[in-house]
């Protein structure tokens, strides 16, 4: 699943190619994917003027002005590409926007359909809402402050169920959180609260350096994820562990071991991360 690192960099694509464009066409090809306030979708986007494209957690937020947003969730296999109109469409697009007087068209893609489109206006009308409703989100891993970080994790839970859990913090999935847990010599089924000081700012210190170095690097492409240029990410390149499971660790030469932790694969090392039990 694309994480805070790939959401971020799409984000950023997509804003370059269409901030300030106004739509002019809207082709949906499953209504099944929209969620959200229960407008059609043509009516809701048409004629709008895209005034910024962020990001927040894992979700992609298109702001349209007068109060409307339209939320994108990559989910597993999504991908939001901006290319040329007249390149062929992929199987499984679900959603392509055109712009006035540029070439260019914003299309979503989706395999699997584990994402999806919201439609958002402010303030919200829940008489009209329809379909699923939107994960909540925590303070983003990208720019938490120590103490929001610290109090986010002083919790009866592991470390590494806890960081996957998008209330507290936002963004972290389960690449970042196995390469930061690694470069914090801080094992995943460590309960939270038992985290010294110190731990618990390496833990936060390796949880931004690692997201940041993977936005340089344009995320991490393992499967499905691609910018929105449509190209591949580079940070998979520098994983320490992830994936790595019978290969030396990069640090002390220790094979790198496979485990679950959350429901999840996990990889660590178990000489950097020992588990103190």
């Amino acid at each position: 699943m694309p994480e805070l690192p790939e959401v971020e960099t799409v984000a950023r694509g997509v804003a370059r190619h269409v901030t300030g464009c106004r739509i002019a066409s809207v082709v949906l090809g499953r209504g099944d994917i929209v969620h959200g306030e229960g407008v059609p979708v043509c009516a809701f986007l048409r004629g709008r003027r895209i005034e910024r494209v962020g990001r927040r957690g894992k979700q992609i937020h298109i702001e349209l002005g007068g109060g409307r947003t339209l939320v994108v969730h990559l989910g597993m296999t999504g991908r939001l590409i901006a290319v040329d109109r007249d390149t062929p469409v992929e199987t499984h697009t679900h959603l392509r926007i055109g712009f006035d007087r540029r070439r260019v068209e914003m299309r979503f893609i989706d395999p699997r359909r584990f994402g999806g489109l919201w439609l958002l206006v402010t303030p919200p009308t829940a008489a009209n809402w329809i379909g699923r409703r939107l994960p909540p989100v925590g303070v983003d891993a990208l720019t938490i402050s120590f103490k929001e970080f610290r109090d986010a994790i002083a919790r009866r839970r592991q470390i590494k169920a806890l960081m996957l859990d998008q209330r507290p913090i936002g963004g972290i999935g389960n690449i970042y959180a196995d390469e930061s847990l690694h470069r914090a010599g801080v094992h995943p089924l460590t309960r939270a609260d038992r985290l010294d000081t110190a731990g618990v700012r390496r833990l936060w210190r390796c949880v931004r350096r690692v997201l940041e170095q993977a936005v340089e690097a344009g995320g991490s492409s393992i499967s499905d994820y691609r910018t929105a240029d449509n190209e591949p990410g580079h940070f998979q390149v520098r994983h320490r562990v992830y994936q790595r499971a019978g290969r030396p660790c990069p640090k002390c030469r220790t094979p790198i071991e496979h485990l679950t932790a959350a429901g999840r694969s996990t990889f660590i090392c178990p000489k950097c991360q020992p588990s103190g039990r």
